[in-house]
């Protein structure tokens, strides 16, 4: 049997390495890079300085929370833990069609591009809010995530410390391309609408949730995905006058169960693991696949929810419209009855101190900004505040 040179060999398998490198590299963003510059044959010489593009997109930011205290008390295994926490995030959103884009530390900008009729656009709004819920439920399941609740260097930094990830989600347009310079490039993402996709994700500390979504994200999802999303606030964010009404999706990580052992049956071959997903990913898009379905149906997000009820969800959707009015003694009075379960001596409390207000995020932060002015709304009061940073 003939047999090939060994250098041809080695060379063909050199290039689908560098292939693949590049592809792992540049992302999706970087395609067009890459594309100008095959299509360049007559030197060898790489240009950089290729054109942006612009693309309407929705643009996902997620951040782990306390990294700073991770990278103390990991100190050089702060590495891994980033790299496990990127593994379950990147494959949540490939997995609803988005693509990881950049890495900042401990930020991760994920980005899913509009392209097609407006009915492929609504479902990929609807998985890129899936996708984050997903990943909300896989770091609080993942048995290698836990072992650090359970870290001696955390336990004495953080109380009842586990991982946490901020999420936020908003869409708009971009600059898709290259930056940098002969020396090195990133191929990434330039909006303003970026900034806001990071403002809102720094903005969940303050509400204590794990996710914000803007309110033309909220419009983008199909009617069934967006009554998941509860109006909490408007604001505007620095260097944007224009009002954003902000929403977060309420879910209860504490009944979430962490996996004590994987599947008896692993794939080993990465190529076959490969093609799975990609059949998993095509049969996403197909016609008869509703995310809206597929969230009612999953065990894991359908007991994130449980604790919620709808009694709740109608005295803060009462106490909000009460809020945005400018009617704050009203609001106050019914936030103060705002508990995830029925309460059946709601009305005859006296709620004098901030011990007695309910556990809900959005709840005590508007409890708190109302308080500052003592419960009356500025003469100039239009219904939404600028967001503290």
């Amino acid at each position: 049997k003939h047999k090939e040179p060994m250098e041809t060999v080695m060379l063909e398998k050199t290039i689908i390495k560098l292939g693949g490198l590049l592809a792992l590299g540049f992302g999706e963003a970087g395609a067009e890079v890459i594309g100008q510059n095959m299509k360049v044959s007559a030197t060898a010489g790489v240009n950089a300085m290729v054109p942006g593009s612009k693309v309407e997109a929705i643009i996902g930011f997620c951040n782990i929370r306390n990294f700073m205290a991770a990278t103390e008390v990991l100190k050089e295994k702060v590495m891994l833990f980033v790299n496990q926490v990127g593994e379950i995030v990147h494959g949540c959103v490939d997995d609803f069609h988005g693509a990881p884009n950049r890495n900042i530390g401990d930020a991760f900008l994920v980005i899913w591009r509009l392209t097609g009729l407006p009915e492929k656009q609504t479902k990929l709004a609807d998985m890129s809010l899936m996708s984050f819920v997903k990943i909300i439920a896989e770091i609080n399941k993942s048995r290698v995530i836990a072992a650090y609740r359970q870290h001696p260097g955390f336990q004495m930094r953080i109380q009842d410390y586990r991982v946490t990830l901020g999420f936020g989600l908003h869409c708009g347009w971009a600059i898709e391309g290259a930056i940098g310079s002969e020396y090195k490039i990133d191929a990434s993402y330039l909006s303003p609408n970026v900034n806001v996709a990071s403002k809102l994700e720094a903005a969940t500390s303050q509400f204590k949730v794990w996710m914000l979504l803007s309110h033309s994200m909220v419009n983008m999802c199909s009617n069934e995905v967006a009554l998941t999303c509860r109006l909490i606030d408007q604001v505007t964010v620095s260097g944007s006058r224009i009002p954003m009404r902000v929403y977060t999706v309420d879910l209860d990580v504490s009944r979430i169960h962490v996996v004590e052992q994987g599947p008896d049956r692993i794939i080993r071959n990465r190529f076959k693991i490969r093609q799975l997903r990609e059949v998993r990913k095509s049969e996403k898009m197909a016609e008869e696949y509703r995310v809206w379905d597929a969230m009612t149906s999953n065990p894991d997000i359908r007991q994130m929810r449980q604790l919620f009820s709808e009694e709740f969800f109608q005295r803060f959707a009462m106490a909000y419209r009460n809020y945005e009015a400018g009617e704050w003694l009203a609001a106050r009075d019914m936030l103060f009855t705002c508990h995830y379960q029925p309460q059946h001596d709601i009305g005859r409390r006296l709620v004098t101190s901030e011990a007695d207000w309910p556990v809900d995020g959005p709840t005590v932060t508007l409890l708190r900004f109302m308080r500052h002015w003592d419960y009356e709304a500025p003469k100039d009061w239009l219904g939404y505040r600028q967001l503290p940073e």
